[in-house]
């Protein structure tokens, strides 16, 4: 075995995971450094895979002794019958053969509707005639590879129409040029500032934003939405035992009347609760959320050290603890209505992240004050 086949048997077990890569290094160089050692070995001569390609070569025909026995054609010189094909026998009486046999043709005009043999040399193959076997083109320099102002003598003749559709094109494009900067200028006031039409951009893009059905509502919550439907009135809060008894007696005290809850969970886990309370007046809402703000210090919740917000919202915050979920809680006054928004979770920095932004995005929706 050369030393080729064996490199070439070591990438074979390397690849099929039969020898580690330190052991296929160590056995390569061994085989290496044996290589340099060894005398040469005779490369066998390889045969090419396909035989050298035939070519043809154009012979002139070779000249032959004249057969005695050979059939020739004589022209008599004599007007003969119509058909070419005539075929007669005479005894030349040369050479003193007396069985040589020669074939003569009358000379005459052939039938052009039946054709005849025409005399003169043998074509030469396809191969050595200068068309390459594809007959005659018709002019030595086809139309198609035809160069220079030859090229454009039969396009210049069927061009006039498309030179007429191409200016009647360009008429229409400076037309419509023409006319879109004449509809813009006339729209814009004949003379309005660029500062105006920025304003009325300013104004629409404002005006596409949603707005609340009533101050009862609440911003579309990211995340997997609950049904709280059914969550029309405080009763219905009550009945779901969805806030504290003392948080009742809060909202109770101030009036509460209707009111409206959203649930959502973050893909994260954490949970954002909304409830707005609609209580009897504004002054009622104030004093509630100032109730509220002092229960949750009682509960064990410190002030809120996430973001920052506005001084007229209550922001409490109760850390995770183990096991324990944590939560950030905020109470704030929108006319007459008392919104409450908390996101509970067991990360806080992930509760610190989602309060901030559901808490801005509410306050946009119904802002604080009354």
């Amino acid at each position: 075995m050369t030393w080729q086949e064996e490199l070439q048997k070591l990438d074979l077990e390397l690849a099929s995971g039969r020898i580690s890569a330190d052991d296929y290094r160590r056995r390569r160089d061994e085989v290496l450094a044996g290589s340099e050692s060894a005398p040469p070995q005779p490369q066998p001569q390889q045969q090419a895979p396909f035989a050298a390609p035939y070519r043809w070569q154009a012979m002139p025909p070779q000249q032959q002794a004249p057969n005695p026995d050979a059939t020739q054609v004589v022209s008599t010189g004599q007007q003969a019958a119509p058909n070419p094909d005539a075929t007669q026998v005479v005894n030349t009486q040369q050479g003193g053969d007396s069985e040589r046999t020669q074939y003569v043709r009358p000379v005459g005009a052939p039938d052009p509707q039946q054709g005849g043999w025409q005399s003169g040399p043998p074509a030469p193959p396809p191969w050595v005639s200068g068309d390459g076997g594809f007959g005659p083109m018709g002019s030595s320099t086809p139309g198609w590879i035809a160069q220079g102002p030859e090229a454009f003598d039969d396009a210049g003749k069927s061009s006039g129409k498309g030179r007429i559709f191409a200016i009647v094109g360009v008429v229409l494009v400076l037309a419509l040029i023409g006319g879109g900067i004449w509809w813009f200028t006339t729209k814009s006031g004949g003379g309005g500032t660029g500062g105006e039409t920025t304003a009325q951009t300013t104004t629409q893009t404002t005006s596409t934003k949603p707005k609340p059905k009533d101050d009862l509502d609440i911003v579309a919550l990211p995340g997997n939405k609950e049904d709280q439907s059914g969550i029309k009135t405080f009763e219905d809060i009550v009945a779901q035992k969805l806030l504290t008894e003392e948080e009742n007696t809060v909202y109770t005290t101030g009036g509460a009347t209707n009111a409206r809850v959203a649930v959502s969970k973050l893909p994260n886990g954490d949970v954002i609760q909304v409830i707005t309370v609609q209580l009897s007046d504004a002054a009622a809402a104030t004093t509630a959320r100032e109730a509220l703000a002092t229960l949750q210090t009682k509960y064990n919740m410190k002030n809120y050290t996430g973001g920052s917000v506005p001084e007229d919202v209550s922001a409490h915050q109760i850390d995770v603890e183990g096991d324990k979920k944590g939560s950030a809680r905020a109470h704030y006054v929108h006319k007459s209505t008392l919104v409450r928004l908390q996101v509970a979770g067991k990360d806080q920095a992930a509760i610190s992240k989602d309060f901030d932004s559901v808490l801005a995005a509410q306050l946009e929706f119904l802002p604080s004050g009354s």
